[in-house]
């Protein structure tokens, strides 16, 4: 293991041990995915997300899965439509053309070789998500969550000591999805938000040591287990 892997590893297991549940990151978004997302929205791409768990929750897929199955940005999952992530292609998909500013964000600042699910996400007014988590394994480097536009009176928090991701347009957040959350959007206008997955390259690590080392020091190593 290269020390990028062995600081990445030693900061989730600092970050699970310590209850963080969120980090900022030193990456921002450029303003330009701002209209871009307006414009992918005005053209009606957004699809409903999921069910049940939640009301007003809709993606649009800039970078999954299925490029030789139409409507391509509705793929959201890589266990959908009868296929294993060992048979489908990763790639951008045709909102690319879209949102240029935003594909180049991704491909300067991610390895995106190891990428897997990249999503526009819309809440819509009103709209809510309930308390979940998404694994058991406690991780920092879960999911990271930009945010794009952010009203006010909207929340992605936990839902036991209701600690909310500070959230402010075009800042970018490793947070621990892991860790029963929830969000809420009690404004009137749309919150658009951004969710990246996948962190397996050396680039994508080291975005996470710099916006650890950034608020909490210079990681340690070996850590103590």
């Amino acid at each position: 293991m290269n020390v990028i892997n062995e600081k990445a590893w030693a900061i989730k297991q600092h970050c699970a041990k310590n209850d963080i549940f969120y980090l900022k990151a030193t990456a921002e978004f450029p303003p330009e995915v701002i209209s871009e997302c307006q414009q992918i929205y005005d053209e009606g791409y957004f699809v409903r997300h999921r069910g049940g768990q939640s009301k007003g929750w809709q993606s649009c897929a800039l970078y999954g899965w299925g490029i030789d199955h139409p409507e391509y940005y509705r793929t959201m999952n890589p266990s959908g439509y009868g296929f294993t992530e060992q048979e489908v292609v990763w790639g951008f998909t045709e909102i690319a053309e879209i949102a240029p500013k935003t594909k180049k964000f991704l491909e300067d600042t991610f390895d995106m070789d190891t990428m897997r699910r990249c999503r526009f996400m819309l809440l819509e007014p009103g709209g809510w998500i309930k308390a979940h988590d998404d694994g058991k394994d406690r991780s920092i480097w879960s999911a990271i969550n930009g945010a794009i536009t952010q009203p006010k009176d909207c929340y992605l928090r936990r839902a036991d000591t209701l600690e909310e991701v500070p959230f402010k347009p075009l800042h970018l957040f490793y947070y621990d999805n892991r860790v029963m959350h929830e969000a809420k959007n009690n404004s009137d206008k749309p919150r658009f938000h951004f969710i990246i997955h996948g962190f397996r390259g050396d680039k994508t690590k080291q975005l996470l040591i710099d916006s650890f080392e950034r608020d909490y020091g210079e990681i340690k190593l070996p850590i103590s287990k």
